[in-house]
């Protein structure tokens, strides 16, 4: 025990010796072919051991004009492991359209140690390409050469660009590590412009640091690793530069008129494409239903059936519904004009709502900016307007219509409309999961396993093969062995799917048998580990479990109850768990059910969110034991 300890303390003093030794020699500045004995050892990343390669240093510097700005970047890479071989190569974007972006100025090479000796081998000019990615952007593509595990590779380039409004500046964070990452901002426009930092390890540094120009990070872990996060990149630690005011026809506006004028304008644009007495017609030939909800999933098949999604994201439609019908495909926002023009037509009350989808990030209330945003929705108001049904018509579900898709709850969105602006919660409803499971020891001999399980809402995934259902969030209880002999193809039955499930086997007449929770496994997964946090925690989404295990008690057998298995815990912000063991007439009942009522929590419920977990997946440890008397 004693070596044990000094092996570890000698392990975290070593750690902690290399951290120090490269934050310091990481300081400097980074100069292109010289590398430092600790770059070379380097073989695996101390705070993030499976990194398959590690961005060793980087650089950048702003040089901001009145009317546009230069950023040049320096990098440092080294690869560790055969998967990070695909770091060497390098695709660098950039916004095409009326050449307001250029990339120049790359230069790079390959160092590699052979026999102590630096081995460096440049880009060749002519391996760097100049592609298109679509109509609007364009990229600079070049690979390293000479790339093999325990390379380091190093390249410089300069990007410029006229769009100096909403500037996204300097990622500290990236999808590998990072030892060393520095941004120098130099301000020479004229006007107010805001920094914006974003990250738990910048806010903490640079709090009340407004004034500042340079910003260093070390040691910073990969944003795959950030957790209850919508959109781990948009949260990673980053700074974006914007400017303080706003501009409509040489005028400063305040932040809401200028929100107002941006939604008058797309507003504006939305009316080129409405035509209300051809779509009153075209609406006229789907069926109205029973009640409005079959009205409103007529609709919804109508659109599903003539019409499909081009896989273009918009805000503004290219296409009017004439042509988006004739055409038979659309971006998203030439079907959601089509799907609220329809409705309007039918009589629903409906709005427009332009949003920003998790996978494009939040968008900021002080900056109304229209770049934020990268796609449109259709709100429908239902039983007098006490409901509200948030659709995709790009991506719509034809069973389930109250649950729209998951990337389009971000928080909030703006209602395009005629008047101020309107901003609107987009609200998630609580999906449902109850399972039943049923074990019979039977006079034959066998023990059988009757479950069914009921579930909507996300806990539902078409892509999900179909012997796969059942074992995604809950496990079986009693841990014996079955075979399976019916496995029912999961249907959709009123507002939930449902499957059934059979398994038996021979009874294996053992001397215990232990009854574990089905839920256990699952909520293993909520490790709350930061120290510091800042970040609001994001859920995927609201649910409620609901599981019940039921056993017949085998003749000469008994259940041994732990006194403390009940268990009960309820928090003010909504959480609520419980579980419960009874025997009643020759039968073990166990009860579990747990609710997640909200999918976000503000940064300062973290530790509350943390010890709730720790007890709820305590509790989950516990077993039942019905043995041989």
């Amino acid at each position: 025990m004693q070596e044990l300890q000094i092996e570890m303390k000698l392990k975290i003093t070593l750690l902690f010796l290399f951290i120090a030794l490269y934050t310091n020699a990481q300081s400097k500045d980074l100069k292109f072919g010289k590398i430092s004995e600790q770059e070379i050892n380097l073989t695996q990343v101390p705070f993030e051991k499976n990194a398959d390669a590690v961005i060793l240093s980087e650089e950048g510097k702003m040089d901001l004009t009145s009317s546009n700005y230069y950023l040049t970047v320096k990098r440092r890479i080294k690869i560790l492991t055969d998967k990070g071989l695909d770091e060497a190569n390098i695709q660098l974007n950039y916004y095409s359209k009326n050449r307001n972006e250029s990339i120049s100025g790359i230069k790079g090479s390959t160092i590699n140690i052979v026999n102590g000796v630096e081995q460096i081998t440049p880009i060749d000019e002519k391996e760097i390409f100049d592609v298109s990615l679509n109509e609007l952007y364009a990229a600079k593509r070049f690979t390293f050469p000479n790339v093999k595990v325990g390379s380091i590779i190093e390249y410089t380039y300069i990007k410029s660009s006229e769009y100096n409004f909403s500037i996204d500046a300097w990622n500290f964070q990236h999808d590998i590590p990072t030892l060393s990452s520095k941004f120098r901002l130099n301000n020479q426009a004229y006007g107010t412009y805001s920094i914006i930092t974003i990250g738990d390890g910048l806010n903490t540094k640079y709090k009340g640091k407004s004034s500042s120009t340079e910003w260093l990070l070390h040691n910073i872990q990969s944003y795959n690793q950030l957790k209850y996060v919508y959109n781990p990149e948009d949260q990673s630690e980053r700074i974006k530069i914007q400017a303080a005011t706003y501009h409509t026809d040489g005028a400063k506006k305040t932040t809401m008129s200028a929100w107002r004028d941006l939604i008058q304008d797309i507003n504006a644009q939305y009316d080129l494409y409405r035509n209300p007495s051809a779509i009153r017609d075209l609406a006229q030939n789907i069926p109205n239903g029973k009640d409005e909800v079959e009205t409103l999933k007529n609709v919804i098949e109508y659109i599903d059936s003539n019409v499909k999604w081009n896989r273009f994201y918009g805000i503004i439609p290219t296409r009017s519904n004439k042509t988006l019908l004739k055409e038979k495909s659309g971006s998203t926002a030439d079907m959601n004009l089509l799907l609220n023009e329809i409705l309007t037509a039918k009589g629903f009350e409906t709005s427009m709502v332009m949003f920003s989808s998790r996978h494009h990030g939040q968008i900021l209330f002080s900056y109304p900016i229209v770049n934020q945003f990268n796609s449109v929705l259709t709100v429908v108001k239902i039983n007098n307007g006490a409901s509200n049904i948030i659709l995709d018509a790009s991506k719509l579900n034809k069973e389930q219509i109250e649950f729209g898709p998951l990337d389009v709850f971000n928080y909030h969105g703006i209602v395009i409309k005629k008047g101020d602006a309107s901003f609107v919660k987009l609200n998630q409803k609580l999906s449902y999961y109850e399972s039943s499971l049923k074990y019979d020891f039977m006079s034959n001999g066998n023990l059988v396993l009757y479950r069914k399980d009921k579930f909507n809402g996300y806990f539902y995934d078409d892509d999900v093969e179909e012997k796969n259902v059942l074992n995604r969030y809950l496990t079986e209880s009693l841990d014996v062995r079955l075979d399976e002999e019916i496995n029912d193809k999961t249907i959709f039955d009123t507002d939930s799917y449902v499957k059934n499930y059979k398994a038996k086997t021979v009874i294996p007449n053992a001397p215990f048998y232990t009854f574990i929770n089905p839920l256990r496994e699952f909520l293993k997964q909520y490790t709350f580990e930061d120290t510091n946090r800042q970040r609001k925690i994001e859920f995927n989404y609201p649910y409620l479990f609901n599981i019940q295990v039921k056993s017949k008690i085998p003749e000469g057998y008994e259940v041994i109850i732990d006194e403390k298995y009940k268990a009960h815990h309820k928090t003010e912000l909504g959480l609520e768990y419980y579980q419960e063991v009874k025997v009643k007439d020759g039968q073990l009942t166990l009860a579990i059910q747990f609710l997640l009522p909200e999918g976000v929590y503000e940064a300062d419920k973290y530790n509350e969110l943390k010890q709730f977990f720790e007890k709820i997946k305590t509790e989950s440890l516990k077993e039942v034991l019905m043995k041989k008397k």
